[in-house]
């Protein structure tokens, strides 16, 4: 396969996968309130450990980002071996990235503040305060408004707190160029050894953690790195093997086994290994322009395009659940199904309006402003 990758090539298999993490933060944060999961007996590992899906979508990130954007590595790949001078792409080519990366995740991060705003707002007009007050500060606005609050400056969850993953994500886009480039420049093999490296550094992350990857907030940037970058080294070396069908099929296999045990025995650094595995062998699978390994999955492929919006409304559908049970005088586990009900109703139904109003516009806006200049036609 072309070192180049198409774009044009089947994604579905981690649209789905996306749509797969999505719901397991969702279910990891319902379980906190109704402890489900202590009915599950050996499977309560998997519900408990749901916050390792945050990992999924950044090992994710990293792959896509190196696929869909193969004009950041110039022709870095094509001069491996003929010592090349190192020459980043041209700033125009950068700007339009970040531009379009920004224009992916602000909105709805924006219209999601702005909608706990007006709730905050309102319900302290009639006496009904949150749980904490202190989430909506102006300061922790200000760095939420910023996109750096998962950069160290904040300990707690400010105002839309799953959006502290979205923080360093933003991180992640800004330093992609050259990360990009340099995994091209330097070529497959110092790409693999990148790979192990940065997987041993999630392991050291791991240790020192106290054995948990649950790192958030002001320690988010730590998880998040290495993660991200394994993701890109995956996506520069998958030509190498993707033509192999049992490689793809191993993959695969092994993946979802040793992430469903290893959830099951609180071993987060070998469900990242499992989850890794997972996305590496559908990578493959969309490296050769073969049919998604998955098939069609249409609610999983739907819900994963709009898996962005349904992760940064969950907290909102929290708050008003909550406040909602607090007036009645109902505690979440002695109606355990109207709240899990009522979180996922508010979750899907914010989820699509925004998807619908907010995300998809701005993106489709983004790519007419930021769309490379058509070349200059040639007449004779």
């Amino acid at each position: 396969m072309s070192t180049t990758m198409s774009t044009k090539q089947e994604l579905t298999d981690l649209t789905i996968c996306r749509a797969v993490f999505a719901l397991w933060v969702f279910i990891y944060h319902v379980d906190l309130y109704l402890n489900f999961s202590r009915f599950l007996g050996p499977a309560a590992g998997l519900i408990r450990h749901g916050y390792l899906g945050v990992d999924g979508f950044f090992i994710l990130s990293g792959m896509i980002l190196t696929r869909v954007h193969p004009e950041l590595m110039g022709n870095a790949w094509k001069l491996r071996g003929k010592i090349p001078p190192f020459k980043l792409p041209p700033a125009g080519m950068i700007l339009r990235f970040w531009g379009k990366r920004l224009a992916r995740v602000y909105p709805i991060h924006v219209a999601t503040i702005v909608i706990l705003g007006l709730l905050v707002g309102l319900g302290a007009s009639l006496g009904w305060l949150p749980h904490d007050p202190t989430r909506f500060g102006i300061s922790s606005l200000i760095q939420n408004l910023l996109l750096v609050q998962g950069w160290g400056g904040s300990n707690h969850g400010a105002w839309n707190y799953p959006s502290w993953s979205v923080s360093t994500e933003w991180a992640g886009y800004l330093a992609f160029p050259i990360l990009c480039y340099l995994t091209a420049y330097c070529g497959a093999l110092v790409s693999l050894q990148v790979l192990v490296t940065t997987f041993a550094a999630i392991g050291l992350v791991f240790v020192l953690n106290g054995h948990n990857l649950n790192l958030t907030f002001a320690h988010g940037l730590w998880r998040f790195f290495p993660e991200f970058v394994a993701g890109i080294a995956s996506a520069r070396i998958v030509h190498t093997c993707a033509d192999y069908a049992g490689v793809r099929r191993g993959f695969f296999r092994a993946g979802l086994g040793i992430g469903i045990l290893a959830a099951a025995f609180g071993l987060d650094l070998a469900v990242v290994v499992g989850v890794w595995l997972v996305l590496f062998a559908f990578l493959m699978q969309a490296d050769t322009g073969l049919p998604a390994m998955l098939g069609r999955r249409p609610v999983l492929d739907w819900l994963g395009r709009r898996s962005y919006a349904f992760y940064m409304n969950f907290a909102i559908a929290e708050l008003l659940m909550s406040q909602f049970f607090q007036r009645t005088g109902w505690t979440p586990k002695d109606h355990s199904l109207i709240f899990a009900a009522g979180m996922f109703a508010i979750t899907l139904l914010l989820a699509t309006v925004l998807y619908m109003v907010v995300e998809k516009p701005c993106r489709r806006l983004a790519d007419r402003w930021l769309a490379l200049p058509e070349p200059a036609s040639t007449t004779k």
